[in-house]
């Protein structure tokens, strides 16, 4: 059985995995709507941001690692 701390570290490590992951999906959800508005010929005035990638934080059991993802 793990120490009580190690199992609060890896739940801990868990929640900023899922996170990342919530924040990457939220970005690819933006890019999507900025392109149905794009598609349907109207206008991304109040989406600036959509022309540049976000750094989104990750963790994989080695360390964090940056990607980038269009919003």
């Amino acid at each position: 059985m793990n120490n009580i701390y190690d199992a609060i570290k890896e739940k801990e490590n868990q929640i900023a995995i899922f996170q990342a992951q919530i924040s990457g999906l939220n970005a690819e959800i933006e890019a999507l709507r900025v392109a149905a508005r794009i598609l349907e010929g109207g206008t991304t005035q109040g989406v600036p941001e959509a022309a540049r990638p976000v750094a989104v934080q990750t963790s994989s059991n080695g360390g964090d690692k940056t990607k980038r993802v269009w919003p």
